[in-house]
């Protein structure tokens, strides 16, 4: 070849000798080629730090590519302009790079590569991994390669930011996601990424080996196995600056064209109280100018709280108080722009100013809107205003619990969970179209994987907790997908760990059939009268709900195993799947309730046991209904809170059942009355406002009021069974591979339903107990 080839970055590179090919560059020969960039770390671990590089070009090149990197976060900027920021969150053994063509940003004679990289070591967030700050820089082919970092770059600590630790008394909850930032303007290196800034007492930083990859022999090299970045850029919009709804201190100003514009007399404290009316997540920019060594106190919040902890209704603001995480800026006089290092999320912003013998100028405040760019194709309207809105609340919740990865809650934790991440996962598809998050996801469960055969719990983390039951829900998050994607090759890549996970828990059936004691945290459903949200039965053994939730899985894989041609492994598991459900049936079920007891002891009922019970046919399908409608009138069962409601609403499904959904609604719609713009963790006071799992009513509104399913695995056909209930009429949407699917119906005179199917997919409808064959384009149906 005439040049090198990076096709990505250090993972796949040939090189060209004596006219023969290379497949790889093996380690020893890259640690003394100068053709690879080196990671780069400043003297100190822990901090924010900058990096520079300056040279020229004759011409500006059509194209200039770099792939950037490094631990914990940065962003990259060329000539002044940020151009690209990550790295998408992932692990040292899979460790991300951006690819940038910074051509467009580059001119003729003297350039300026810059990055600020920041890592707050114990105060990262639970989410962020680290292996050592540090930062790499790539040119793609030998003209880009003067970019690559090595000891020609210069490096400064910031000694204008200091972290500030947060905790759960301070924010209002249970807190995991990192430190806040503390900024004294007057220590900080203002027009750090600009040509002119004067760098001579920077330092020469020091080099810790080349970019790494899996492929190679790695026992000499550096810690973060790189991989290309497979997710698009976050979606970024500025919004409009909040509603000011009270000041302290000093008369309440007029804001102008939405602006806030506020001075702040020398010697004073004011505190000002935003409302941006609905919950957000973003970067905040707060600008303001003189006020010099004024402290600038910017607290964020999802909601105020009354004085005995509770929340109420969020909409109300007086005689409420604010907690929550904030960061803080030390004015030095001038104009500045202060922006936190990560994102923020918000719907109530208290300003606290404490000014010095300086006025201070407050000149607005404003975010930028960052999430996942997911685009809403699905759609589900009903004449039901309320049902509309909490469809609407719905995708805002979902946007906001999605970043480089999806996340349980944007407030509080911001960790992507397998149990949160199979929901939103199925929305994404479903209403988004969107398959690569979901993709993501499974690859960093698959990842997280230990040697003893299960997953952690959440990933990626830098810590180590293990749910077994989530294990057991990746099985059923990758056939989800398997039936809604023709994906072979993916698919198949989580077949042996599958077989995996299922050898772990199969290793721990008793003699009686049941479950043995199983260690670990065993989580089922938090909010509820299990302890610590796990079932009766765990630490003794006997549980029902985690016997038939492995015959749950044991039943998906089986499925899978067949596609994948494991006929002997698929036909054990579906053995043992038939012997748990059995079992249970035998020491579980009461015949005086007609449904399943938690253990054989017979002293604990819930919801959730006897939901799976339906959804793995341990329950005759004809007794379904009834044990059903026993779930639902039953008050004493441990009942579901919102995240298993998911279930529930598939169980009524599978039983035939599905028209009771919307009803079940009233609890989302008690939300929305009480001011939430998006669903939250538990109930009205739960910790977190904002909760993936709280999201589901679309995929229901989808799947089981419009009825729209795969028929076949990767959605070659479709069924559609509509279960409208009490509606008058509705109208959804959802994009298939091939088109967008839509069901309308309408009940006047009689039922009329209208399906539309896109060019080459077809299928079949069933209401009630009469199925019609779905052909391409437009199906009519008048019941």
């Amino acid at each position: 070849m005439k040049s090198i080839l990076v096709i990505i970055m250090l993972l796949s590179i040939w090189i060209n000798s004596q006219g023969q090919d290379k497949p790889f560059v093996v380690l020893p020969e890259q640690l003394n080629d100068n053709r690879f960039a080196e990671w780069i770390t400043p003297y100190e671990q822990h901090g924010v730090f900058y990096f520079r590089k300056t040279f020229n070009l004759k011409a500006v090149p059509e194209k200039f590519i770099v792939h950037t990197s490094a631990d914990a976060r940065y962003r990259l900027y060329v000539n002044g302009q940020l151009v690209t920021w990550g790295p998408a969150a992932g692990d040292p053994e899979n460790w991300f790079y951006e690819t940038t063509d910074i051509a467009p940003f580059l001119e003729k004679g003297e350039n300026l590569l810059a990055a600020q990289v920041w890592n707050w070591g114990r105060q990262n967030g639970a989410r962020q991994t680290s292996a050592g700050t540090a930062f790499i820089l790539q040119g793609d082919s030998p003209a880009e390669h003067i970019s690559n970092t090595n000891r020609s770059w210069k490096t400064i600590k910031d000694e204008g930011y200091h972290v500030l630790e947060m905790n759960a008394v301070t924010v209002g909850g249970g807190y995991i996601a990192g430190g806040s930032d503390s900024l004294i303007a007057a220590n900080h290196p203002w027009d750090w990424n600009l040509l002119s800034f004067d760098d001579s007492a920077w330092q020469e930083p020091k080099e810790l080996g080349k970019g790494n990859h899996a492929g190679l022999d790695t026992w000499k090299g550096t810690a973060w196995k790189l991989q290309p970045r497979v997710l698009p850029p976050m979606e970024q919009k500025k919004e409009a600056t909040p509603v000011l709804l009270e000041i302290k201190g000093m008369p309440l100003p007029e804001m102008h064209d939405k602006q806030l514009s506020v001075e702040v007399p020398a010697n004073s404290r004011v505190e000002i109280l935003l409302d941006n009316k609905v919950l957000t997540m973003g970067f905040p920019r707060l600008i303001v100018s003189g006020g010099k060594h004024s402290k600038i106190k910017i607290q964020y919040q999802e909601a105020l709280f009354n004085p005995d902890g509770t929340k109420g209704n969020r909409n109300e603001w007086q005689g409420k108080t604010m907690k929550g995480y904030y960061d803080v800026f030390i004015s030095d006089g001038e104009e500045r722009i202060f922006e936190p290092l990560w994102i923020r999320v918000f719907r109530y912003v208290k300003i606290t100013i404490n000014t010095k013998d300086q006025p201070l100028n407050l000149l607005d405040f404003q975010n930028i809107y960052t999430a996942f760019p997911l685009e809403q194709k699905g759609t589900f309207t009903v004449n039901d205003e309320l049902l509309n809105n909490v469809w609407d609340a719905s995708w805002r919740t979902l946007r906001l619990c999605a970043l480089e990865t999806y996340i349980d809650c944007p407030y509080y934790e911001q960790v992507q969970y397998i149990g949160d991440s199979r929901i939103q996962a199925l929305i994404s598809i479903y209403v988004g179209g969107e398959d690569r998050l979901a993709e993501n996801a499974i690859r960093q469960f698959y990842n997280s994987m230990h040697p003893m055969g299960l997953t952690k719990s959440a990933h990626p983390t830098s810590g180590v907790q293990v749910i077994p039951p989530f294990s057991l829900y990746f099985i059923a998050m990758v056939h989800d997908y398997y039936m809604l994607r023709e994906n072979r090759e993916f698919t198949g890549k989580f077949i042996p760990g599958i077989k995996f996970i299922l050898e772990w828990f199969i290793g721990r059936i008793d003699k009686n059939g049941l479950l043995g004691p199983l260690p670990y945290w065993n989580h089922i459903d938090g909010g509820t009268q299990f302890t610590n949200g796990s079932p009766p039965g765990i630490s003794d053994g006997g549980s029902a709900h985690m016997s038939i939730l492995l015959a749950y899985a044991l039943d998906k894989a089986s499925e899978l195993l067949t596609e994948y041609n494991y006929p002997c492994d698929a036909e054990r598991y579906l053995t043992l799947s038939a012997s748990l459900k059995q079992s249970t049936m035998k020491h579980c079920f009461n015949s005086e309730k007609q449904l399943i007891a938690e253990t054989p002891a017979q002293e604990q009922f819930s919801q959730h046991t006897n939901i799976f019970a339906i959804l793995t046919d341990t329950f005759e399908p004809e007794l379904q209904q009834e044990a059903a409608q026993r779930i639902l009138d039953d008050p004493s069962l441990i009942q579901t809170t919102l995240y298993f409601k998911f279930y529930l609403f598939q169980a009524l499904k599978k039983a035939g059942m599905g028209e009771k959904v919307v009803d079940l609604m009233s609890e989302w719609k008690t939300f929305l009355h009480n001011g939430l713009t998006t669903f939250p963790e538990h109930g009205i006071n739960s910790r977190s406002d904002c909760h993936a799992w709280s999201a589901h009513p679309m995929h229901a509104f989808l799947t089981i009021t419009c009825g729209i399913e795969p028929g076949s695995p990767g959605f070659k056909t479709v069924d559609i069974k509509p279960a409208p209930g009490n509606l008058s009429d509705f109208t959804g949407t959802m994009p298939h591979p091939l088109g967008e699917i839509s069901v309308a119906y309408k009940n006047l005179n009689q039922k009329t339903f209208t399906i539309h199917l896109p060019d080459g997919l077809t299928g079949t409808f069933t209401y009630k107990d009469k199925s019609f064959p779905l052909k391409n384009g437009e199906n009519n149906f008048h019941l």
